[in-house]
């Protein structure tokens, strides 16, 4: 299977892939061990309850949907592991209130809590390291993608790449980038497969906004093509020992330009000159960058100022159009993602970033 040669599973996949794996004889051994038939173990299926034949069948399935990567087992996980946690933090919560819990007529002891307690935060600790979107991202794609070693966003970054005669090749705009890798768009007949190398040339833009070259060698690692015909190859960065300086650049570039963005859905105004020359709606803004739906999509490169209409009054803001989408691309609606150059009031428009990320959970 191409999938399982190119990606490494990270090992608490595994491991907790493993674990669902084991339920249905680590279930057959305890009941054996509880009722006193570990010379009988004909009889130990009569002691088996329903509800244990029931979760056993499920964690194989989940088994299975881990690591084939589906998204059925990934939701099964969630589910199952916040059940689990739930009913693990009530024996604890009741035992510590002075009640009595039995399990199959046996009462259960202090050292049972204690361990129960640490299963339960192992449990959450597995939960909360599954919503990671890195984690998250190969069940829910609807691509054959494996795991990352640095979240990538949607983002266009000037490049070009060469073979390894230093043979410019193609260029383009980077469709999404992260600390280890990067998609990009090739051209028609470019003979790439899976495992080639390749050099790739990017051109990055410092807080001055100046231009930076960054070179890196690199593998391709993925091959897709899209509806349209395009090409897409999924890159795995190989930085030198001596590029030291090089990858902190780019790193420090990564970690402004994919500042914290935060799903909105305000109402804006934008034109080239003064707002007002079309309408659109915001999808998600950072201190740095927004994304726009709109049905007038501008050209990229183009200086656009914006009016975003909120209840505390209207944010002024002037910025770069860094992609424009009309086709509705990579999972973005048709319209245009910005570079912020600067906001009227830098105050009042940072302040109002900062508390999009509390209506994330408390709703508009």
């Amino acid at each position: 299977m191409m999938a399982l040669r190119i990606f490494h599973y990270p090992l608490p996949i595994l491991f907790v892939a493993f674990l669902f794996f084991a339920i249905p004889f680590l279930n057959f051994f305890a009941t054996a061990a509880l009722y006193d038939l570990s010379q009988r173990w004909d009889h130990v299926f009569d002691r088996i309850q329903p509800l244990q034949y029931f979760l056993s069948a499920l964690s194989l399935v989940i088994a299975y949907g881990l690591v084939a990567k589906k998204k059925f087992g990934y939701y099964l996980f969630l589910l199952f592991a916040v059940v689990l946690a739930s009913y693990n933090l009530w024996m604890v919560a009741w035992i510590t209130l002075g009640k009595k819990l039995f399990l199959a007529g046996i009462r259960l002891q202090t050292p049972d809590i204690i361990w129960n307690a640490v299963f339960t935060a192992i449990i959450l600790g597995t939960i909360f390291y599954f919503l990671r979107r890195e984690i998250a991202a190969p069940y829910l794609s609807g691509l054959e993608r494996g795991w990352r070693g640095g979240y990538r966003e949607t983002h266009p970054v000037p490049f070009h790449w060469t073979n390894v005669d230093g043979e410019r090749e193609g260029e383009g705009y980077t469709i999404n980038v992260s600390g280890s890798g990067a998609l990009i768009p090739l051209p028609n007949h470019h003979f790439l497969k899976e495992d080639d190398p390749i050099n790739l040339h990017l051109k990055l833009e410092n807080e001055k906004r100046e231009i930076v070259p960054i070179s890196v060698k690199g593998t391709i690692v993925r091959l897709d093509r899209e509806e349209d015909g395009t090409d897409l190859a999924g890159i795995t960065y190989e930085f030198q020992t001596a590029q030291k300086e090089e990858k902190e650049e780019f790193l420090k570039f990564l970690t402004r330009v994919f500042a914290p963005r935060y799903p909105v859905a305000n109402k804006i105004e934008a034109g080239k000159n003064q707002p007002g020359e079309s309408t659109g709606e915001l999808v998600n803004i950072s201190t740095e960058g927004l994304y726009i739906k709109s049905d007038v999509v501008y050209e990229m490169g183009e200086l656009i100022s914006v009016r975003i209409l909120t209840r505390s009054g209207p944010i002024l803001l002037k910025g770069i159009v860094r992609w424009s989408n009309p086709n509705a691309r990579y999972g973005k609606p048709v319209g245009y993602g910005l570079q912020i150059e600067s906001a009227e009031n830098p105050n009042h428009f940072r302040f109002w970033v900062w508390k999009q990320r509390f209506r994330i959970f408390h709703g508009r």
